[in-house]
């Protein structure tokens, strides 16, 4: 049974927010009509984390959390509920952590640990040399050794050196020595188990070696416990610590370097999560690793007690492609999983994948764009460039950042890749006589500071043609910008491209390993050069500075929506479609907010002119400068809460947001040395600005009163996309109500499910009463219009799952004055049809007019429909209304209080059905009989909609010749006539080339 869900709710697990506490919640959720929990990471991860991705253990439950004996009620309670469990999970990366048990093996026993193999470092990969960094040090080793921070101490069974509580294992090569540190002689029983320690270092077996070592450690805990031996050990401890030199040669003979976090930005020795030290990177890609990292989660998966997989950042790992194949053969084939893939504009998910789609970041950025207003991008572009006096294209500004993010902080990682392909053997002497000292190393971080997307997946030598033409385009686009670096640029090329096409297979894999570790770098950069650099930097219209979309995107017309919709159908129509998530910049709502300044560029650039003078004299020398000033503007308009509502700690919030965006920026403060003078003024600045007595906010409130009304708009009309358009439609924990929260942190503050639960029922005591959807409007500044439609549209995807995971999308014209302040589409399947209608760009269309949203006159402004199997349809959003239409529905008799529509047409079943005799081949084809193509799915729609109960077929038997081809006729009863295989599903599958395909057209 397919485990696909019909919608997701996704819940942030920690330490306060628990199973428990989960499970007092689900009576609100099954009444919301929730289909799918999808849960954060509920492994053991690190102490207070607030988001489970620095995993400890991934086979224990999250402690902090709850139980795995909890884990198993809350999944049986919701199995008899209907609900299901997605689950994320981790295979990128783990803690760099001292209680990481795997990690502190390796670090103690180094290539005798039993998991020398599991993480990415020199132990396990020619990419890094040296001794693997620790690099949690506050300065170099020598200062804390001198300062007195670093010591020997014996915790939990084993020394350790001790660093403000963080403990590290002592090789157990050291313990022989240190035990022997004193001027008095050990004891009998102490001397005889140091003997043993050198028969224990001459096993090479991985699993014997720690045995012998763990019997080892019981012996020493045992003496321990006696008060002579135990002050003995202690007194060779206190005499190491009182060496300097002594301790500071202890820390050279460890398998580890312990050092300063800062050495990371020009070295580093293993692979880290983007540029977080605290998180090291598994070698999934080994098969070990797989099984072992998995286990836990196969046997979940079995019993049931989760029911899919979102993978999180695929793109860190060796090989993307060849992973999902593993998990889903661990998974099976009814497993619905998505993964965590950020797409550019153009790109889209690898066809061969075998999962359900993504996390939705692509719906959010299609979304976002639909209602941003392309019209105004000429005169938001020329404000920002005279405002900031900044002339640079985008693209060149995302140069810029991805440049600067690779040489100032991830140097370590193109020096670690420049020697991997010195030491691979793929450099030719001739060639190598032609490069400049440097050019090579240069070439390949133009590489990886080029690529357009944040990686390729190519998994074996030579590269498609496609991925091969993507290659090209990077390396010619290097040899135009960077002429100086041609030569070392057409080396990269024969290297990547010509060379690999000789077919010599022991050439090709170290060409490809060099390839695909280069391509584990690329996302790296993309994601703190522009997610978490130029995002905060270029501030032209913040709305598209999120996750997914991109700072250069501004709009798109609905023609384009409608395909990529279209293809979303075609292609992946289960992937996740998502509005707000824990990484987003901020709130879905408050980008559809935000959207409405695009409909009012005119008003929207007077008033931020006119509060930079307002404001003028708030500023104390160092702060804001013009550029922050102006993103302060755009997240109080987008942020600030609904008139009238409770501030809900906002003059907190902003600060925080504004501290962690001033250093994300890198430009007038940093994560490494923050500005606090600069800081401290810009916070200053926007806490003064709230001041309800100023000039500022008298100017500002009604703005802002005007902008949330219309955000609402946008707001409902975003979330009816979501749930009607292909895809899964996802709630982010909590976001039925209004999201105008920022970025993390913050959008991980908890949720109110009392307030939810209360104003749920509000909203099912009141949805029966004559003039409801004016009561909702009344009620919109505290939510419930979204929680009502929230609710209503869960529970008609529940009802009709098969319509929205499987309907066709059909854009839908729209004519009269109004046409283009329209947007509908249907979803059909066999006999069912919806049909949706949402405003676009309201706020363009009234102009000055002040007038009440339901008062809008939409002229004659209508909906042309497809063909329809029925003409009798009922409106889901108005209670009561129903109507009959044949070719058209004018917006006037549908959009009433609340500005939208969804009308559902569907045939009632008179008990009587009809139907059709016709064998397969008997269709229309360009091969000469039909077959299970396009075809005969387009023939079964066009039955369907004529109302066709039952399309009877002749038998599919394989024929012959000698009897006429008649399908009565045939040598088997078991066997299928492969005269019915499309040619064109072949190809569509990758399994026939279009050449030989053309080969059978029927001419």
């Amino acid at each position: 049974m397919s485990s696909n869900p019909v919608s997701t709710y996704r819940i942030q697990f920690h330490k306060d927010f628990t199973f428990h506490d989960l499970e007092k919640v689900i009576p609100y959720l099954r009444k919301l009509g929730i289909k799918t929990l999808y849960a954060s990471p509920v492994f053991k991860s690190t102490s207070g984390s607030t988001h489970g991705y620095d995993v400890l253990d991934p086979h224990v439950i999250n402690p902090e959390v709850g139980t795995e004996e909890q884990l198993r009620e809350l999944s049986r309670s919701l199995k008899e509920l209907g609900i299901g469990w997605l689950q994320d999970i981790v295979p990128n990366h783990m803690a760099f952590s001292p209680h990481n048990p795997w990690l502190m093996d390796l670090l103690e026993k180094g290539p005798q640990s039993t998991y020398a193999p599991f993480f990415d470092t020199a132990l396990s990969s020619e990419l890094y040399r040296g001794r693997m960094m620790v690099p949690f040090l506050g300065s170099p080793l020598d200062e804390v050794i001198e300062k007195g921070e670093l010591k020997v101490d014996y915790q939990e069974g084993r020394l350790v050196f001790n660093y403000y509580d963080n403990y590290y294992p002592l090789n157990p090569r050291s313990y022989e020595e240190i035990l022997n540190n004193s001027d008095e002689q050990p004891s009998e029983g102490l001397s005889q188990v140091l003997s043993q320690m050198h028969q224990i270092h001459q096993i090479e077996d991985a699993t014997q070696y720690t045995d012998r070592w763990n019997e080892f450690l019981l012996q020493l805990s045992a003496f321990m416990k006696n008060d002579a031996t135990a002050g003995y050990i202690k007194k060779c401890i206190e005499n190491i610590n009182n060496d300097k030199d002594r301790l500071s040669q202890l820390a050279e003979e460890q398998i580890y370097r312990l050092c300063s976090w800062q050495e990371t930005d020009q070295q580093i020795t293993f692979r880290r999560f983007f540029t977080v030290n605290g998180l090291i990177c598994l070698n999934i890609q080994d098969e070990q690793v797989f099984d072992t990292y998995h286990q836990f989660i196969k046997a979940l998966l079995k019993e049931g007690v989760i029911n899919g997989l979102r993978v999180d950042h695929v793109d860190g790992l060796f090989d993307p492609s060849g992973y999902l194949d593993k998990l889903r053969e661990l998974a099976g084939d009814d497993t619905y999983i998505v993964v965590e893939k950020i797409l550019e504009p153009g790109e889209q998910i690898p066809q061969h994948w075998p999962i359900q789609g993504n996390t939705g970041y692509d719906f959010l950025s299609l979304v976002n764009n639909v209602f941003t207003a392309k019209e105004s991008e000429t005169a938001f572009s020329e404000f920002y460039s005279t405002l900031v006096s900044e002339d640079a294209e985008v693209q060149e500004q995302i140069y810029t950042k991805k440049a600067y993010i690779l040489h100032q902080h991830m140097a370590g990682e193109l020096e670690n890749l420049h020697r991997l392909l010195l030491n691979s053997d793929l450099l030719d002497s001739k060639s190598a006589a032609l490069i400049k000292d440097g050019d090579l190393k240069s070439a390949i971080g133009e590489l990886l500071i080029q690529c357009p997307i944040y990686r390729y997946y190519g998994n074996s030598f030579p590269l498609s043609k496609t991925e091969e033409g993507a290659l090209k385009t990077i390396l010619e686009r290097i040899r135009k910008e960077k002429p100086e670096l041609r030569a070392a640029v057409g080396v990269l090329e024969d290297i990547l491209i010509k060379k690999p096409r000789n077919g010599d297979d022991e050439y090709n894999d170290r060409a490809l390993y060099f390839y695909q570790r280069c391509m584990q770098f690329t996302g790296p950069l993309m994601a703190k050069g522009v997610e978490d650099t130029l995002m905060y930097t270029y501030n032209r219209f913040i709305a598209h500075n999120e996750v997914g979309d991109s700072p250069e995107a501004f709009g798109m017309s609905s023609d384009e929506f409608h395909g990529k919709m279209q293809e979303r159908q075609e292609n992946f129509p289960l992937s996740l479609n998502a509005t707000s998530t824990h990484d987003t910049k901020r709130g879905e709502d408050v980008r559809a907010r935000l959207n409405v300044l695009s409909d009012v560029p005119a008003e929207w650039l007077q008033k931020t002119g006119e509060w930079f003078e307002l404001n003028r004299g708030l500023k104390e020398g160092e702060g804001p400068d013009e550029n922050d000033e102006y993103l302060i503007y755009q997240t109080l308009i987008g942020s600030y809460p609904m008139p009238g509502q409770s501030e809900d700690e906002f003059k907190e919030r902003i600060q925080n947001y504004i501290e962690k965006a001033l250093r994300e920026a890198k430009q007038n403060s940093n994560w490494t040395s923050p500005n606090a003078p600069y800081e401290e003024a810009t916070k200053k600045f926007a806490v003064q600005l709230l001041d309800k007595t100023s000039s500022f906010w008298k100017s500002f409130a009604p703005f802002h009163k005007k902008i949330a009304d219309l955000g609402v708009i946008n707001s409902l009309a975003q979330l009816i996309l979501k749930f009607m358009c292909p895809g899964v439609p996802d709630v982010y924990q909590g976001c039925e109500l209004w999201d105008l929260s920022m970025v993390d942190p913050d959008n991980r503050r908890a949720v109110d499910y009392k307030l939810r639960t209360k104003l749920l029922e509000e909203v099912e005591n009141s949805e029966h009463q004559q003039g409801f959807t004016s009561w909702l409007w009344e009620k919109r500044y505290e939510g419930h219009p979204k929680l009502w439609l929230t609710q209503l549209l869960l529970k008609e995807r529940r009802a009709n799952y098969e319509v929205f995971a499987k309907g066709e999308y059909i854009p839908l014209k729209v004519k009269g004055k109004y046409k283009d302040n329209i947007f509908a589409f249907a979803r059909r399947h066999q006999q069912s049809l919806y049909v949706t209608m949402v405003p676009l760009h309201v706020a363009r269309m009234l102009g000055k007019e002040d007038l009440e949203i339901a008062g809008i006159d939409w002229k004659n402004t209508r909906v042309i429909l497809p063909q329809l199997a029925s003409q009798d349809w009922t409106h889901l959003l108005r209670k009561g209304v129903t109507g009959t239409s044949n070719e058209e529905i004018l917006i006037n008799d549908v959009f009433g209080d609340l500005p939208f529509a969804v009308i559902k047409f569907e045939q009632k079943s008179s008990g009587r059905a009809a139907g059709i005799l016709m064998h397969i081949t008997s269709l229309p084809s360009s091969f000469g009989i039909g077959d299970f193509g396009p075809g005969a799915k387009s023939f079964a729609d066009f039955l369907a909609s004529s109302g066709q109960k039952f399309w009877q077929l002749l038998p599919l038997s394989p024929t012959e010749q000698g009897s006429g081809n008649s399908p009565y006729s045939s040598y088997s009863s078991m066997a299928g006539n492969p005269l019915l295989i499309s040619p064109e599903l072949l190809v569509q599958n990758g399994l026939l080339g279009r050449k030989k395909q053309r080969r059978w057209l029927f001419r």
